[in-house]
């Protein structure tokens, strides 16, 4: 009941200096039958920090491995907590800690901004910190769950390592049942969402969402996917490091 694709892509920026793609996603479905629970998460290391390719693939995998445990124990995902959020971004922290002790190296060197979404047959769950961006789509009504975040200084925004990064986790329960999400990286947010209005573009989303709807090649969308986001009219407009997950419920009950 869950369909989805989702790339990350080295920016034109980086190309140069021969710098990684220091975006990283996640994606799972947990559960059998008709009533399937979707995780996906995508992270976006600091440009300025040493190791944040690390840093954003660490907290994507954490958060994944820890939404399962949650689901396995439990059988579901029901009544998530923002302290259980909590818990999972500290065991992320934690796991940065130990990879830069062993690199000689400092957590803000593997600094990364996180957004994730959780969504079960009856409820969902959304957290972020930092920039990029949650979409959510019910047919042809679009919105975003958190405006990108803004950081103490021009053109900066809050990382997972800061210090006192739990004030700026913001978190969201909801019983509302929508047929699509997208989750992106700030390196596409002046292409899909409209900043005057703090919406998304819809002629950006819909289209991608009315092919991973129809589709019969996920394999084949998902490869369309990254020659998108790497054509010219995309990397002339952002040199930045993309992602992109798109997830659509396959069923006509949401």
């Amino acid at each position: 009941m869950w369909r989805h694709i989702g790339q990350s892509l080295q920016g034109s920026s980086h190309l140069g200096d021969d710098t990684p793609c220091q975006d990283n996603h996640r994606v799972c479905v947990l559960g059998d039958g008709s009533n399937p629970t979707l995780i996906a998460c995508v992270a976006d290391g600091a440009g300025s920090a040493k190791h944040s390719e690390l840093g954003s693939s660490i907290v994507c995998t954490t958060i994944i491995e820890n939404a399962t445990k949650h689901f396995d124990a439990n059988g579901k995902i029901e009544n998530l907590r923002f302290d259980d959020v909590l818990a999972w971004c500290e065991e992320a922290r934690a796991r940065i800690n130990d990879a830069a002790a062993s690199q000689d190296a400092r957590p803000r060197d593997f600094a990364s901004t996180l957004c994730t979404a959780i969504m079960g047959p009856n409820s969902s769950y959304f957290f972020q910190i930092g920039d990029g961006a949650i979409i959510l789509g019910n047919h042809f009504l679009y919105g975003v769950v958190f405006w990108p975040q803004s950081g103490e200084y021009a053109n900066s925004t809050n990382f997972l390592t800061l210090d006192q990064y739990e004030q700026h986790l913001e978190f969201l329960a909801t019983d509302c049942r929508c047929t699509s999400v997208a989750l992106m990286t700030d390196g596409i947010e002046r292409i899909a969402l409209r900043f005057d209005s703090q919406t998304p573009h819809t002629p950006f989303f819909e289209p991608l969402f009315r092919a991973l709807r129809s589709t019969e090649n996920v394999d084949s969308l998902n490869e369309g996917l990254r020659g998108f986001l790497n054509s010219d009219s995309v990397q002339n407009r952002s040199d930045d490091d993309k992602t992109l997950v798109l997830a659509t419920r396959t069923d006509s009950a949401a």
